[in-house]
């Protein structure tokens, strides 16, 4: 038996990295994907700084429109998500929307958006 940079052999065969047992090795893969996936629904969107708001107010309506809207992520590409319009400008959108992390928002800008059917 001889160890070889991190790699234990016995007979000539290797045996895989050392303190790996290939018994779990498939249990702690998915749990390591989980946590991935779990520390990626965790980032928050991309959103509009206050400063590109433009001189007018935002609105706020007690009626909040349905909407499409596409929302930019710094970790992938953007997507279209079914939200709420909650206040607005002739700029921007203030968007909510459910996700399997939560309820999110963050504000787009307006031509990212379009009114959708209830």
């Amino acid at each position: 038996m001889s160890v070889d940079r991190g790699r234990l052999s016995a007979g000539g065969e290797d045996a895989g990295h050392v303190g790996t047992n290939k018994r779990y090795a498939d249990a702690i893969d998915r749990r390591s994907a989980e946590h991935l996936q779990r520390t990626l629904m965790r980032i928050p969107p991309c959103t509009i700084p206050m400063q590109a708001y433009g001189p007018r107010e935002l609105e706020w309506p007690t009626d909040w429109p349905t909407v499409w809207a596409w929302i930019s992520w710094p970790h992938k590409p953007a997507e279209r998500v079914a939200a709420v319009a909650r206040g607005w400008n002739d700029r921007v959108v203030v968007v909510f929307w459910m996700s399997e992390a939560g309820e999110l928002n963050t504000v787009v800008w307006r031509n990212a958006v379009t009114r959708r059917a209830a």
